[in-house]
């Protein structure tokens, strides 16, 4: 009776969707063409030659290195750096649990954040919220302490992995074009209370809630609450996009979650002390 009754409302949701999506078809389309837009100018520029290097980096041996003399994780490095879903790309070429090294690398890429915090807040506090997330991760990982990657010395072809990467990524940034689209004709143009409707966007989509909140007309101490929900949820549609990357992996998604509403209390309590002190 309960799978009856899970069914018939997802059917129903899919259903209520897909009238939307013919009785507002010059919403949709504006929408399809601002996602295809970001991708092409946001997405691609940054994804594409990251996940292209992350290969290239994974399969030489200066994740080796670096751990060997610098006792330092390129992981860690290149997620703070890159962001999310870059994180995933990782941690899929390694063969190890990846639910807590997921929940303790988990961004939004550091010159996407930079550019969209200034244009919310002076650039002082920008640098403030991006130092506190960081250091957030970081107590998070010394608490839940996710398991070491072995980095091996590696005799790869790189020319072999570029041509291998070049494919895998340009099937990934499809995948990602699609869940961008998904996510951007959702029904959140019909919420009126800019509140809700701010919820709503920090939760779903990253770039499209910064957007709103720098264009929104409300206190900013409630802007720096839903801008440090953003950046720590980094939206559900990242997180498609994660799970479309490391598809064939299990994750425990409660444990996951734990730790992400860990994370963000963290964030949000270190945030508003070093503001308090500094400012």
């Amino acid at each position: 009776m309960k799978n009856i009754i899970k069914e018939t409302f997802v059917f129903t949701i899919i259903l209520i969707y897909f009238y939307y999506c013919l009785t507002n078809y010059t919403y949709i389309q504006m929408q399809i063409n601002f996602s295809i837009k970001i991708w092409l100018t946001k997405i691609i520029p940054s994804l594409f030659p990251t996940f292209i290097i992350a290969d290239l980096i994974y399969n030489s041996n200066i994740p080796y290195y670096i751990n060997k003399y610098l006792h330092l994780n390129y992981l860690y490095i290149l997620s703070i750096i890159c962001g999310s879903p870059t994180n995933a790309y990782i941690i899929k070429e390694y063969n190890i649990s990846p639910t807590k090294l997921l929940a303790v690398t988990k961004y939004t890429s550091l010159l996407f954040t930079y550019n969209f915090l200034k244009a919310i807040f002076k650039p002082k506090i920008a640098l403030i919220i991006i130092f506190t997330n960081i250091l957030s991760n970081l107590i998070l990982t010394l608490y839940i302490k996710p398991p070491k990657i072995q980095y091996k010395h590696n005799n790869n072809n790189l020319l072999n992995i570029l041509i291998k990467s070049i494919n895998k990524t340009t099937n990934t940034l499809i995948s990602i074009l699609g869940t961008i689209i998904f996510f951007n004709t959702l029904p959140t143009n019909i919420i009126t209370n800019k509140y809700l409707k701010t919820t709503i966007l920090s939760i779903l989509e990253i770039t499209t809630s910064l957007n709103n909140l720098i264009t929104i007309n409300i206190p900013l101490f409630i802007k720096l609450i839903f801008t440090l929900i953003s950046l720590s949820t980094c939206g559900l549609c990242i997180e498609c996009q994660i799970k479309s990357i490391i598809s064939d992996t299990s994750i425990n998604y409660l444990e996951y979650l734990k730790y992400r509403i860990y994370h963000l209390i963290i964030f949000i309590t270190l945030t508003f002390i070093i503001i308090t002190i500094l400012l």
